[in-house]
């Protein structure tokens, strides 16, 4: 699919879908001597912090630590990774939000914890508006994964032993609200059966138990699990895509399933910043997030995890795909409560 017609399908997502029912690790980038600092940056050279809402090892880790060399350079400092996991992102997005507007606080975040997760429970103490999106990274569907002796290997054959097997089954997401959360209860609700919500702190965390057999079933992005099929240590039941990825050639997509027929659900990282940040600020990071992800080996990195390259939004482009969004998941959300 061409940019221009990526980027009107991305803008016209909220129209388009229709549904049912911390450790700090420093980064190895070094400040390039002739790259201007950020407009407010402090005297003393203080780095930037890129906040990730979950553990490290998963995917918005791995996503985070492609970005941060090259956008250290461009951004004239040093940045380095802040993982916060817990309450399904929401502890990362308190840091954030609590963060002087001064571009020296970012996060990478996604779908979950800056819409879904406020929407599902209020009381985590933030709002989606309270995020000013900088710039999307990339968008990418879930997988629902289980152990190679699993008795069901695709979509339908899952169905069909949680209607033999009512309420025996259990699946993990990151956490209550999460994407992978309300996506999973989504799918159960269009096929009118049951699993047990297992809460985690990480998709890293998911895979773990799904290989050690304390779940069943894993939802989680692409990203965490592509490895991982490769060796034969899992085995994956559906995409929560239209049509296949590349990297799963031999994953069903939600679209061949009679019961998910229609469901394209992906969902993205993107760059925040506080929500009082000045424009300048926003601008000059969005350029140089877009900047980096435009060199061929970033997208190609991106694309060997399963993940679709984005065109470059700008900062007007990008809030009006983040408004967009809570608006499309905002009925999904009012669906679902904390447990």
């Amino acid at each position: 699919m061409s940019p221009p017609s990526l980027r009107r399908r991305l803008i016209g997502l909220a129209g388009a879908l229709a549904l049912p029912l911390p450790a700090r690790s420093q980064s190895t980038a070094a400040p390039s001597p002739t790259s201007p600092a950020l407009p407010t940056a402090p005297a003393s050279g203080r780095p930037i912090v890129l906040i990730v809402p979950y553990t490290a090892g998963g995917a918005s880790d791995y996503g985070a630590r492609l970005l941060v060399p090259e956008l250290g350079r461009r951004l004239g400092q040093t940045v380095v990774i802040e993982n916060i996991g817990g309450a399904g992102g929401a502890l990362g997005v308190q840091r954030l939000v609590r963060a002087a507007p001064d571009g020296q606080t970012m996060l990478y975040g996604s779908l979950s914890e800056a819409v879904m997760v406020p929407m599902v429970n209020p009381g985590v103490g933030y709002r989606s508006e309270d995020l000013m999106p900088a710039a999307l990274v990339a968008r990418t569907p879930l997988a629902f994964v289980a152990r190679p002796d699993f008795p069901a290997s695709t979509m339908e054959e899952l169905f069909a032993l949680l209607r033999r097997r009512p309420g025996s089954l259990t699946y993990g997401s990151p956490g209550i609200g999460t994407f992978q959360h309300v996506i999973a209860e989504t799918v159960k609700a269009r096929t009118a059966t049951f699993m047990v919500h297992i809460p985690y702190r990480g998709g890293q965390n998911i895979v773990n138990d799904v290989i050690a057999g304390q779940i069943d079933i894993g939802v989680t992005t692409a990203p965490n699990v592509v490895a991982l099929l490769s060796t034969g240590r899992l085995k994956a039941l559906g995409v929560s895509s239209a049509t296949r990825i590349s990297v799963m050639p031999g994953v069903p997509a939600f679209g061949e399933s009679a019961a998910l027929k229609g469901l394209d659900l992906q969902t993205w990282g993107m760059v925040f910043l506080p929500a009082a940040t000045p424009a300048p600020l926003v601008q000059r990071v969005n350029a140089a997030i877009n900047e980096t992800m435009a060199l061929p080996v970033m997208r190609e990195a991106r694309a060997r995890l399963g993940s679709e390259a984005v065109p470059a939004f700008s900062p007007a482009e990008v809030l009006a795909f983040y408004r967009a969004e809570r608006e499309t998941y905002r009925p999904i959300a009012s669906r679902i409560k904390p447990e």
